[in-house]
Order: structure tokens, then sequence, then C-alpha cells
């Protein structure tokens, strides 16, 4: 009986953050109560209060549900290709744009965060939360470039900071306008050639 209940508590949680991903990417963050989402998820107002305490637990929770595979992927390029940092960073960069446009849950988060959830008093801590995640990859990001001018492979009069910056200003805004019509062209494509052609132009020639 405990087995079945916390498979039901499971399954209702699941539904709710299946619920708020749909309204959220529908109407907004702002324009979304706790209530429409327990009523789209088909359980009470102290279902949803039991399982998050306001919106911006929903999307703290629609966050964890996608990074497991980003932290797993991380870990096991690592270990995998420890000297071959430019592999990493671009195995990286390509595996979330694989998820992005072919994950739904990943897809409709990005999608929220870019295009749905307008950054005022109220959605603050989303922006903050969104922010140290990003401020956290970069600088382990720019630890890998620091490890290939080490090697030799990228120069050393290259900013691996601003480098950094600079890439994710690329796959950001190729995330940012494939969502505005995901039809316009093919994100994974446009991915690879560009960050191909960036990491080129940092890359010694003949490394």
């Amino acid at each position: 009986m405990v087995r079945r209940t916390k498979a039901d508590a499971l399954t209702t949680r699941n539904e709710l953050l299946d619920a708020a991903e749909r309204l959220f990417s529908k109407r907004g963050v702002s324009n979304t109560s706790m209530m429409q989402v327990a009523e789209a998820a088909g359980v009470t107002r102290g279902a949803i209060y039991h399982h998050f305490e306001n919106k911006l637990d929903l999307i703290y929770a629609l966050m964890e549900r996608v990074s497991l595979p980003v932290d797993e992927m991380r870990d096991e390029l690592r270990k995998e290709h420890e000297n071959e940092p430019l592999h990493q960073l671009r195995e990286r960069c390509l595996h979330i744009v694989h998820q992005v446009q072919n994950d739904p849950h990943m897809q409709a988060l990005v999608n929220i965060l870019c295009h749905k959830c307008e950054y005022i008093e109220d959605t603050l801590p989303i922006h903050m939360r969104h922010l140290s995640g990003r401020n956290e990859c970069i600088d382990e990001c720019v630890k890998l470039i620091e490890l290939a001018q080490k090697q030799g492979s990228v120069a050393r009069d290259v900013d691996p900071r601003i480098t950094i910056i600079s890439m994710f200003g690329l796959i950001d805004g190729l995330f940012y306008n494939w969502l505005l019509d995901t039809e316009y062209f093919d994100l994974m494509t446009a991915a690879r050639s560009g960050l191909d052609n960036y990491l080129r132009g940092i890359t010694k020639q003949g490394a």
C-alpha cells in the first residue's frame, strides 16, 4: 500500500509538471496561476500545494527534470576525453542543442525561459537561478579553453572568458530564433556549422 501511495504521488507530481509546462508555454509564467495548473492536471488546490509551494517551485522542478541527462553527459565526456578540452566543449554544446531540438521537456523549458517568462519582481528568483546555472557552466567551459591553451591548441592571446561568453551568445541566439519558428531552419545543422567555424577561429593553425 505504501509503495502504491508513493507511486501515485510521483504520478501526480509529473502530471502537475506536464500541465505547468503546457500552460507556461502557451500563456506565460506571469499569466498562469497555480489553480490553473491544478485544474489542467485534474487535481485539487490541496494536491498542487502538497507538491509545489508556488510557481517558482514549479519552474525549479522543470529545470531539475532536464538537468540530470545534462549532468550525466558532462561527467561522461570529462572521463572519456579528459585531455581533449575542445572536443569536450564541442560535444557539450551539441548535446544541449540536440536536447533542445528533440526532447519536448527541454525544448519547452528553453522556450519558457526565452519567450514566456517576464523577469519582473515576482519572477526575479527564476532569473537569478537561471543566471547562476549559466555562470557555473561558463566557469567550467572557461577551464576547458585554459587547458587547451596549456596544450598549445588555442592561441595564448585568446581571452578564455570572452571566448566562452561569445560562444554562449551564438548558441543562445540560435535557440531564441529557432524557437520563434522551428520550421525556418534546422537547429542542429546551424549549430554544428556555427560552432565549428567559431572553434576553428580560436584554434592555432595546424594544431
